[in-house]
C-alpha cells in the first residue's frame, strides 16, 4: 500500500475531485438498509455515525440508547437500552466491543451494562481500530485542538499529534494512518513522524470516512453525498447519489448514511477499477518529492480551499523546502496565500536552516 500514497501525494489538487461518475454495469449496489424497511418493522431510530461488523459477519448500527444487528433475515435490538451513552463503537483486532460514552472507553457486561474501561482525554471522542491497537481521536469543532492517540493493550494510549480541525475518520495502511479532517484527506507516517497531505475536495464537501481495500490496493472515501476510490494514480466516483460511513465487508465496500436511514454495500469495486478513470498527475521525478511541501504545494492546498488551520499545521509538521525571496512571497500574497500561512512557511523555513546548521555541526 505504500506505493499508492507516493503517486497521489498531491496529484488529487490537479483534478479537484472532478472524477467519473459511476458505471452502472461495472459495479452494483445492494440496499442493505432503508427507511422503508425500518417503518415496516416499526424500528423509529437515529442512528449515531458509527458502523462495524461482528465477529458473525452481522451489521452492527447504534442510537444514543440501543445497539441493534443487521442481516440478511432482518434487523433487531441487541441488548439494552442505555440511556443516551453510546457516542461511538468499534471492535478491538481481538473483536471486543469498544464503546465510546463520554469521556470514558466501555465495554459491555455480563448484564449489557457498560462496564468503564479508559478514561479519555476528553468526551466525544471517535474511535477506530488498527491491525493491533485502537485509535481514538478528537472531533469536536468547538475545540482548539483536536488530537490522535493510539490506544494499546493494557489501556496505555499515547498522543501521535493533533491539529486544530476536528478528525473525522482514521484508518491504518501499513506504515501510515490515514485520516479525515475537514475536506482533506491526509496521511501521517508512524516511523518519521510526518503528516502529508494526500486530497482535497471543495470547502463544502467535508470528508466523513475512509477505508482501505488491501486486496485491491485502493483507498476508499466518502463524504454525505458521494463515494471516491483511487487506486495507481487513478481516481473514480464510485457512487454520486449518497455517501456516509464506510467498511469493507465480504468483498464488498459498506456505506452508512445515518441520516437518509440508509445502508448499502457495493461490490464489483475491482472492475469498475480496471473501467475508464480518471489519471491523477503526478509532480515530474525528481522535483518536489512528496512528502517536501514546496510553493507549489502551498498554493495548491488553498486552490483546493483546504482552511489555514490546516495548512499551517502541514507546514509545522512536514519537511519544507520554501522560497521566501520578495518575488516568491508577492506571488504566493497574489495567489490568495494568507499572510499567516506565509509566517509559518518563514518560521519553518528558519526552523529548518536551524536544524540543517546543528546536524552539520555536532557538538
Amino acid at each position: 500500500m505504500k506505493k499508492i500514497i507516493l503517486p497521489v501525494f498531491l496529484s488529487l489538487w490537479a483534478f479537484m475531485v472532478n472524477g467519473l461518475p459511476v458505471n452502472n454495469d461495472s459495479i452494483r449496489i445492494e440496499v442493505l438498509m432503508s427507511s422503508k424497511l425500518l417503518n415496516d418493522i416499526h424500528i423509529d431510530a437515529k442512528f449515531i455515525h458509527s458502523v462495524d461488523i461482528t465477529s458473525n459477519r452481522l451489521v452492527l448500527l447504534s442510537t444514543a440508547e440501543q445497539f441493534y444487528v443487521l442481516g440478511w433475515g432482518g434487523m433487531v435490538p441487541l441488548g439494552k437500552k442505555l440511556e443516551n451513552s453510546i457516542g461511538g463503537f468499534a471492535f478491538t483486532p481481538d473483536n471486543q466491543l469498544m464503546i465510546i460514552s463520554k469521556d470514558m472507553i466501555c465495554g459491555l457486561d455480563s448484564l449489557g451494562s457498560l462496564a468503564k474501561l479508559i478514561k479519555l482525554p476528553e468526551e466525544g471522542m471517535g474511535i477506530s481500530a488498527g491491525k493491533d491497537v485502537m485509535y481514538v481521536y478528537g472531533r469536536d469543532k468547538s475545540q482548539q485542538k483536536n488530537a490522535l492517540y493510539l490506544i494499546a493493550k493494557g489501556g496505555k494510549y499515547a498522543k501521535l499529534f493533533e491539529i486544530a480541525t476536528p478528525v473525522n475518520s482514521v484508518v491504518e495502511m501499513k506504515d501510515s494512518i490515514l485520516f479525515a479532517s475537514e475536506n482533506g484527506l491526509f496521511s501521517y507516517n508512524l516511523i518519521n513522524k510526518k503528516i502529508n497531505a494526500l486530497a482535497a475536495l471543495t470547502r463544502n464537501k467535508e470528508i466523513k470516512s475512509i477505508a482501505v481495500d488491501t486486496s485491491g490496493n485502493s483507498v476508499c472515501f466518502s463524504t454525505d453525498s458521494m463515494v471516491y476510490a483511487i487506486k495507481d494514480s487513478r481516481l473514480v466516483i464510485l457512487v454520486d447519489k449518497f455517501g456516509g460511513i464506510l467498511r469493507l465487508f465480504n468483498g464488498g465496500l459498506i456505506v452508512f448514511n445515518p441520516e437518509k436511514k440508509l445502508l448499502v454495500r457495493i461490490t464489483g469495486l475491482n472492475n469498475e477499477y480496471t473501467a475508464k478513470t480518471q489519471i491523477l498527475k503526478t509532480p515530474p521525478e525528481g522535483k518536489n518529492p512528496a512528502d517536501v511541501l514546496t510553493n507549489t504545494t502551498i498554493i495548491n492546498l488553498v486552490k483546493a480551499e483546504v482552511s489555514d488551520d490546516l495548512i499551517i499545521n502541514l507546514i509545522n509538521n512536514s519537511n519544507v523546502n520554501f522560497n521566501l525571496s520578495i518575488d516568491s512571497m508577492i506571488y504566493l500574497s497574489n495567489q490568495n496565500v494568507s499572510s499567516t500561512v506565509i509566517m509559518a512557511m518563514k518560521n519553518a523555513m528558519k526552523r529548518k536552516t536551524s536544524n540543517d546548521a546543528n546536524s552539520n555541526n555536532p557538538k
